[in-house]
């Protein structure tokens, strides 16, 4: 039985969008033209779309820089500055800045997670033009509830896409390296035990301990959280973060041609890439 909630999409940070998107072409992946989000964001994007729509399972990865800071909105009481996160976390690293899950009704898992005690935010509505695969534009539109924790050096929330209809193209969807869908989110921490209790917080998952740590269910997805000694084991040649923090390091893909094979963070935005079957 599935515990959990799906995960929509990952968010890879860089100062270089161009750069970024010539490291995933080159590693087989089609990628939609760059949008832009509204102003009052500062940033704007290229994505990796995996499967037939908005089924479920299927999910994106999102290369993103902040491109305009002079015009984001910084944070402020109660509310999270998208743009003004991913300027700080790119002051500090390139690599995933964003985790996020697939709802239908943001305002209620804000809710749930204020009665849970955790650190959220206002809701936050915006949309943006997509280029479509024939090169008309439509508007989407999304719904965002954003959380944090203190301890762990990303933004979660949920989104509710409103447009589906314009996002999802197949044309966007077929991939030269076989990929077919993100499965797995991997951090790194001193003690991955301690993220257990707000990972399974957010929308119930199952925790289960392995040998390199834990993994937390999220639908179809997981988040692993590893230890440092596990990762090198993988082929990761970071370091531990400090502070009892954990930090995303890396992800999984499931492409049957590729399974079994590493592609290190230097030639994936920052972000450890392990493909599976």
């Amino acid at each position: 039985m599935l515990t959990g909630r799906a995960i929509d999409h990952i968010a890879v940070a860089s100062r270089d969008l161009d750069g970024l998107a010539a490291q995933y072409e080159a590693l087989g992946f089609t990628l939609t033209p760059r949008a832009w989000h509204q102003d009052h964001m500062g940033t704007s994007n290229r994505l990796v779309q995996f499967g037939p729509g908005a089924g479920p399972g299927h999910n994106f990865i999102e290369l993103l820089t902040v491109d305009r800071p002079e015009t984001m909105l910084p944070h402020s009481p109660g509310f999270m500055g998208f743009g003004q996160f991913n300027h700080d976390l790119l002051a500090r690293r390139e690599g995933l800045s964003l985790i996020i899950f697939r709802t239908s009704d943001t305002a209620a898992d804000l809710a749930s997670w204020k009665s849970r005690g955790l650190d959220v935010y206002d809701q936050f509505n915006f949309e943006r033009q997509a280029v479509l695969p024939d090169g008309s534009e439509a508007t989407v539109r999304f719904e965002l509830g954003f959380v944090t924790h203190p301890k762990i050096d990303a933004l979660f929330y949920v989104c509710h896409n409103k447009a589906e209809e314009h996002f999802w193209k197949p044309a966007y969807q077929s991939h030269d390296n076989g990929g077919e869908e993100l499965t797995a989110i991997i951090l790194v921490a001193e003690d991955p035990s301690a993220h257990a209790g707000f990972l399974a917080g957010l929308f119930d998952g199952d925790v289960r301990p392995c040998m390199d740590g834990i993994t937390v269910g999220c639908g179809p997805h997981g988040i692993q959280v590893c230890s440092v000694e596990a990762l090198h084991r993988r082929g990761w040649a970071g370091t531990a973060p400090e502070d009892g923090m954990a930090v995303p390091v890396g992800f999984m893909i499931r492409a049957p041609e590729k399974a079994g094979t590493f592609t290190p963070p230097d030639e994936a935005g920052g972000a450890f890439i392990q493909w599976t079957s």
